[in-house]
């Protein structure tokens, strides 16, 4: 059956929380707020940087939880707004708020401080490494965008951003975009050498993340007006707007498919988005109601990171049905009543052929599973699920076919 179960997806599922917390540490140990997390490429270590006095940067083992890497900013240097890997992992960059971003070699068995590059900025609260080179982009307290050299600290682009403070970047996969937001609520698309493409209006409040999909086709944003944006890459064009949130919206990540948007938020949830519809499809609560101020997703799509404001960095497993959305066929049979209370008719496809059914809540587990259904139809007993959206698959060995229906009493 688990092959089966590769072919099965959602049919306009309601959100549903779905908190399965792998494990929980802290990353700083003054429980100073986590700012920023980020996953190795390879997804068997997590990054987060925290605020200060005294800020830390910390490495945990994602497998185990152990905590390789402890790194103590100390004076005069303040909070770290943002962590990350270069492409192959060989170096680690943290932005300190006065402007200082840190490099790190992370080729030996504990990563090494080799240069502090200066920006000259007032602040700094957004850098991100590029994925095609040994680059980072770092926004500026004056509206700049400086991308510096790893290697050497050299300065390679300064440009004139926005009227406020730069408060989000992202490069697009293939390094040839990049996009920031700012604290003029706007974000701006720009060529990877600093040409201005496409300014987006939209957002009433300061722009906390940026993302671009993997494919290059859009831009995704968030921000304290508790608002995610969808844009399109190649004209700037607003496509949609998700509402959820009753927070400011903290932070943002993509699924590596690009198909889901994870969001982190003032009002102590993350939430799981699909992209295509804007519809919400988990919820992630934080214990003791605490704000979330930092997400990431894995590089293998299965776990997600987040940090919160009383430094507990939490690794979640995902539901297994999350990835299965977007390979969702159109359900294609008529089932009665519906909703049901305690039982269900299905009219099966192809009279004479003997079937397998499984039925499946909105987490894509499995509650239900009859080896030998036939005939021209089949009544089947669903007194034993609760309430709530379930999905029926049944197989044969020449078809398959799919149905959705709710359980209401």
């Amino acid at each position: 059956m688990k092959a089966a179960v590769l072919a099965f997806g959602f049919f306009g599922v309601q959100a549903v929380q779905a908190q399965t917390v792998v494990w929980s540490k802290k990353a700083n140990g003054t429980n100073r707020s986590i700012n920023s997390v980020a996953f190795r490429a390879d997804g068997s270590k997590l990054l987060s940087g925290t605020n200060c006095q005294p800020a830390s940067i910390r490495m945990f083992d994602t497998g185990s939880a152990n905590l390789d890497w402890d790194y103590t900013v100390g004076s005069p240097f303040m909070c770290i707004m943002g962590v990350g890997f270069n492409s192959n992992s060989q170096y680690i960059a943290a932005i300190e708020e006065f402007g200082n971003v840190f490099v790190f070699n992370n080729t030996g068995s504990t990563p090494v401080i080799i240069d502090t590059i200066v920006t000259g900025t007032a602040n700094a609260y957004s850098a991100v490494v590029s994925p095609v080179s040994d680059q980072v982009a770092v926004g500026c307290s004056n509206g700049h965008l400086k991308i510096y050299n790893l290697a050497g600290g050299t300065l390679s682009s300064d440009i004139n951003a926005h009227t406020g403070m730069v408060s989000a970047i992202a490069y697009s996969a293939d390094g040839s975009r990049i996009v920031t937001g700012g604290y003029d609520d706007k974000v701006k698309i720009w060529s990877s050498t600093g040409t201005l493409l496409f300014t987006c209006p939209g957002h009433t409040g300061d722009i906390t993340g940026v993302k671009v999909t993997p494919d290059n086709a859009y831009v995704v944003s968030g921000s304290t007006d508790d608002k995610i944006k969808v844009w399109d890459m190649a004209t700037g064009a607003l496509v949609r707007t998700i509402s959820g949130h009753m927070g400011d919206v903290k932070g943002i990540d993509l699924s590596p498919n690009g198909h889901h948007i994870a969001s982190a938020s003032q009002d102590a949830t993350c939430r799981i988005w699909h992209l295509a519809t804007g519809t919400e499809l988990y919820s992630l609560s934080v214990p003791g109601n605490i704000p979330v101020t930092a997400v990431a997703w894995s590089p293998n799509s299965t776990q997600l990171v987040t940090g919160s404001l009383t430094s507990d960095l939490v690794l979640w497993d995902l539901p297994a049905a999350l990835g299965l959305h977007d390979a969702m066929p159109s359900a294609s049979l008529a089932v009665s009543p519906n909703p049901a209370q305690d039982h269900l008719n299905i009219a099966l496809p192809v009279d004479g052929q003997r079937w397998q059914l499984s039925l499946y809540n909105s987490m894509g587990q499995l509650q239900k599973y009859i080896a030998d259904v036939s005939g021209s139809s089949a009544r089947i007993d669903v007194s034993s699920l609760p309430e709530g959206v379930f999905y029926g698959l049944l197989e044969s060995k020449a078809q398959t076919a799919y149905f959705r229906f709710v359980v209401a009493r």
